[in-house]
């Protein structure tokens, strides 16, 4: 799901931006905004992640890329390992 996610999004991202609703050419900004945020978004929020890297990365911020992508992975590892921890202390496992 996460990497479909993330491709998909990809896709969307760099499609051009028209003024009509649905062209061969591309998206209005509307429609670019509800695909990328509201189906991507309710699909997989890995795939937001994963772009926004991409984009740092393309614009010459690596750092900015590699800080965001290590406290997202540590940060949500060590918030899974504490949210399992607390779990099974509450529930005496």
């Amino acid at each position: 799901i996460n990497i479909a996610g993330s491709f998909t999004l990809g896709a969307i991202s760099q499609m051009p931006t028209t003024d009509k609703a649905l062209s061969r050419t591309g998206l209005s900004p509307r429609n670019k905004l509800m695909l990328g945020v509201g189906f991507c978004g309710s699909f997989t929020t890995f795939s937001t992640y994963s772009v926004d890297v991409c984009n740092w990365i393309a614009k010459g911020q690596t750092m900015t890329a590699l800080n965001y992508v290590m406290v997202n992975n540590v940060g949500a590892i060590c918030a899974a390992g504490v949210g399992m921890y607390l779990t099974r202390k509450i529930l005496g496992l």
